[in-house]
């Protein structure tokens, strides 16, 4: 992790992941959450998916994020279109799916967000002007001398 800013989206993704968890389990108990699972099996597979991706993430290794936007654009992103297009035929809202949307929403930015910082990692930087100068010029580095002592001595 090179950044601050890589902290936090894995911090954010993490805290998606337990969020989508405790969805998981408050419907397979029946009981009513601010949000319910597209489809639960699916949803048990996205869970572990996640879990790999986020490993993949967190050691900066490009095809977790793509695995990542794949899985939750593929999941989140056809639940959002689906959730979206009755609203605009018929031109009222569903305040029962507002909360399925928000985080269907949430879960694409997110799944956005990591891919253009793993991306952002291939692009190079450009050089230091105050230094380059010194650590690319061959004339400033140290020359020695035949009868320094190259032997290199240790403390035991």
């Amino acid at each position: 992790m090179k950044s601050f800013a890589n902290w936090m989206l894995v911090i954010f993704m993490v805290m998606y992941w337990i969020l989508r968890i405790m969805v998981a389990y408050m419907y397979s108990l029946g009981k009513e959450f601010i949000a319910s699972p597209i489809d639960f099996n699916t949803e048990v597979v996205l869970l572990f998916v996640t879990l790999l991706c986020i490993v993949l993430v967190v050691k900066r290794v490009t095809v977790g994020g793509i695995m990542y936007v794949i899985a939750y654009f593929g999941y989140f992103g056809v639940s959002l279109y689906n959730q979206i297009m009755p609203m605009i035929k018929t031109g009222s809202f569903n305040i029962s799916g507002g909360m399925d949307m928000f985080l269907s929403f949430i879960a694409l930015i997110l799944a956005l967000f990591v891919m253009v910082d793993l991306l952002s990692d291939k692009t190079k930087k450009p050089d230091d002007k105050k230094t380059e100068w010194f650590f690319n010029n061959k004339d400033l580095d140290r020359n020695l001398d035949d009868r320094n002592d190259h032997n290199q001595y240790k403390l035991y």
